[in-house]
């Protein structure tokens, strides 16, 4: 019997990581409110992991608030060459969905949706639209899973049918499974949902459940 080098022995029980990507995407224009704190536990959760999993969790922070993001003009650009004309953070962005392994949507709801600065996001995903729907091309070719964290200050649930919608139809075009979502009213003020203990340990449990798979 052979006995393997230190090089080859390496090669033969050195486990190759991968990594494991996650856009965890900020739609308040509110800093540090109630759907940040709440993805902030999620990913808190997420890093509640084993050492020796045997992956890299890579995470892009997308805090819409702070980028430039033009409205879609529904120029037609994407349909004719599938890119978008428009030259701005969003080509970041772009980059960032495709690449992810799990998507992460958190907002408050305004007049019964998502905010504006999370809509703007969504309407410049309509390149993602033609290029499943029209173009019959697909630039993602990687399964994912995602989330959707809302808040309102409403204490009505039927508050959230419109922005689960919205996330659906915006999952829909990145192929991304739907898994849940967590949804919390009578969450209006800055700080409410520390009083939400459920709330705070449910997404907690779920980021963990999800690093622990990973």
């Amino acid at each position: 019997m052979v006995s393997a080098g230190p090089e080859q022995a390496r090669k033969v029980y050195m486990k190759k990581l991968k990594d494991y990507k996650i856009a965890a995407i900020y739609g308040s224009p509110r800093q540090e409110g109630n759907t940040y704190t709440l993805m902030e536990k999620f990913l808190d959760g997420v890093g509640e992991r084993p050492a020796d999993s045997g992956s890299n969790i890579c995470i892009d922070k997308i805090i819409v608030s702070r980028l430039e993001i033009s409205p879609c003009r529904e120029c037609g650009n994407c349909s004719r060459t599938g890119e978008c004309i428009i030259r701005d953070d969003m080509q970041d962005v772009f980059r960032i969905l495709i690449e992810a392994d799990f998507i992460a949507v958190a907002s408050p709801v305004f007049f019964t949706t998502v905010s504006a600065y999370l809509k703007g996001l969504i309407d410049r995903c309509q390149r993602f639209w033609v290029l499943k729907y029209e173009r019959g091309e697909n630039i993602i070719n990687k399964e994912k899973k995602g989330i959707f964290i809302g808040t309102s200050g409403s204490g009505s649930t039927s508050i959230f049918d419109c922005p689960k919608k919205v996330i659906r139809a915006f999952f829909d075009v990145l192929y991304v499974d739907y898994d849940r979502d967590f949804l919390y009213g009578n969450t209006d003020s800055s700080g409410d949902i520390l009083k939400n203990r459920k709330a705070m340990e449910e997404i907690y449990k779920y980021g963990k459940e999800l690093g622990d798979r990973i």
